[in-house]
């Protein structure tokens, strides 16, 4: 008798999966299967597959252990089409058989061939599931907003200091004066290793109640983040977009907002004590993002200076397996930052210049109020290294003490001073954008800094996401804040390293990377969709691919040389 496994998976755990298993398995013993494993899942099938336990072991299956998976429909499977694409091809590649109650379909004929109609029934039935499995979330998103706006938690996990009554977050007084004493001594000046001996001198019990572990600074640093303790929950919702959606709610305050912010205002300054002075500011840090992925690039360390994707240096738990190209990274700064430099002139930004004016006046003013915070800072320093030489003068110091304290102050000064400069490079931009004619002209009557020039790309560019087209070439599709795009073409070969600027809404992107596997090859690149444009003759207007578009830019001259 040939051996079957079942796949059986509720939604929550006040379900159960009795009617799942005494069908499937009476359907099994009716075709002559033995059921000799049972796979118990509940967790939710709109999550992706890693995360899910008991599919993860049930992919661990091979041929030799069974020949058939019997499953009550496709949903619970998966809800989202990639991976349910992925699993039944995973499978079918290993000869497992996977057999769907519902709809009675297989996805192995009888002689262990793949049916491609029923290949193509299951990828539309994926689509389907996909589409309900996003309703779902809807549905379930829309029930804990209605939740929060009727006073709910939050969060289904109360912090230190809190406990969970009726769906309401309530004070836990034994471990609030924990919290209370935390915030007040880091307040004091104390460090992150001195609350910590302080709490584990005085048994303090961790939330999870463990006594095999003890606090350490990373769950000290935690609390001191926490912005619930000053009464706004934060919560942190999934996007599709690079930047994170963060919202606050109200809740029970153990402390006030002014030692809240006394002490982050202090974690801030203590962050660190680099000198990184010498370091190369990247225009595209925190810009520059992986198109196939969503990883932020990082630049490498290399002597070439790239950018490569954030996912080679993931934890490799954690890596996705991209294979997007690098670019060089001072080449890319300099052509985006050529791109947005022409910018300002656009009605769009004309428009909403007004609005920026007014953002930089605020913005200004409050930089010169830290300046002159920041300067008296500085003062002290200069007294403490006054103090400090005269105590080694009378001998209250050893060589090697004076040496360190000499060393501590200067690299304070140091940090302190840095911040001042950035804040008067920002000031240098703010003025620009104030005085300026409805654009940013005046930056180009000057050169600016590495700093300034980082301030702009901040101030302008929303994200610049990267797109691989072999070797050389490489996308960088351009999204400004304004509301406009441009598509930025490179073909670098060793020395030689040309380019391309071109308006989206003239030659748009359609950005087939983002389309399934199977369907990509038949999106095309790019869209002119302007036939009465500036670039070019009413001939060129469709679809085309990037090197087509390259060959018809070189045709126009419009290939420009770095």
């Amino acid at each position: 008798m040939k051996n079957a496994a079942i796949y059986l998976r509720v939604s929550s755990g006040d379900q159960n999966y009795e009617r799942q298993e005494v069908e499937l398995k009476a359907l099994a013993q009716a075709l002559g299967y033995n059921v000799s494993h049972i796979f118990e899942e509940t967790r939710s099938a709109v999550l992706k597959m890693d995360t899910r336990e008991k599919l993860t072991e049930m992919r661990e299956l091979t041929s030799a252990d069974v020949d058939r998976i019997f499953i009550w429909d496709i949903t619970r499977l998966a809800r989202r089409a990639i991976d349910f694409i992925s699993i039944i091809n995973e499978f079918t590649e290993k000869g497992i058989c996977i057999y769907f109650k519902d709809k009675e379909i297989r996805t192995l004929d009888d002689n262990g061939e793949q049916n491609m109609f029923t290949s193509m029934y299951l990828y539309i039935l994926g689509l389907f599931a996909q589409m309900d499995g996003e309703n779902l979330k809807a549905k379930m998103l829309s029930g804990k907003e209605y939740a929060l706006s009727k006073g709910h938690s939050y969060t289904s996990n109360a912090a230190f200091g809190y406990y969970i009554k009726d769906k309401h977050l309530f004070i836990n007084e034994d471990e609030a004066i924990y919290v209370r004493q935390a915030f007040e001594l880091y307040k004091e000046g104390k460090d992150l290793q001195y609350i910590t001996d302080i709490f584990n001198a005085n048994k303090v019990p961790l939330k999870s109640k463990k006594t095999n572990i003890v606090w350490v600074k990373g769950t000290i640093s935690q609390l001191l983040a926490n912005s619930v303790y000053y009464g706004k929950g934060k919560r942190v919702l999934n996007s599709k977009k690079p930047e994170k959606i963060t919202r606050y709610f109200d809740a029970p305050a153990i402390i006030s907002k002014e030692l809240y912010d006394s002490c982050r205002k202090r974690a801030s300054e203590n962050a660190s004590f680099q000198d990184k002075s010498k370091k190369i500011v990247s225009l595209l840090r925190g810009l520059l993002v992986c198109g196939l992925c969503g990883k932020y690039y990082v630049m490498g360390s290399n002597k070439h200076r790239d950018y490569r994707d954030g996912d080679i240096r993931a934890n490799r738990n954690r890596r996705l397996g991209c294979k997007n190209g690098s670019i060089k990274g001072d080449v890319a700064d300099d052509l985006v930052w050529n791109v947005i430099k022409g910018v300002y002139d656009y009605r769009t930004f004309r428009e909403k210049s007004i609005i920026e004016k007014e953002k930089s006046k605020i913005l200004l003013e409050k930089n010169q109020d830290d300046i002159e915070k920041f300067n008296k800072e500085i003062s002290s320093f200069d007294i403490r290294f006054s103090r400090l030489s005269n105590a080694y003068l009378k001998g209250l110091y050893t060589d090697d003490e004076f040496t360190k304290e000499k060393k501590s102050i200067v690299e304070d000064k140091a940090r302190i001073e840095k911040i001042i400069s950035e804040l008067k490079s920002s000031n240098l931009i703010l003025n620009d954008i104030i005085n300026a004619d409805f654009d940013y002209s005046q930056l180009q009557a000057r050169n600016l800094s590495r700093e300034e020039k980082k301030q702009v790309c901040n101030e302008l560019i929303k994200v610049v996401r990267i797109y691989n087209y072999g070797n050389c070439k490489r996308l960088l599709h351009i999204e400004l804040k304004v509301g406009l795009s441009f598509n930025l073409f490179t073909n670098i070969v060793g020395y030689v390293k040309d380019y391309i600027v071109l308006d989206d809404n003239i030659v748009t992107f359609n950005n087939p990377f983002n389309s399934p596997e199977e369907v990509r090859s038949m999106i095309p690149d790019f869209t002119v969709t302007n036939n009465n444009n500036e670039l070019f003759n009413e001939e060129i207007f469709g679809e085309y691919s990037f090197t087509e578009i390259w060959e018809i830019c070189k045709k126009y001259d419009l290939v420009k040389k770095y």
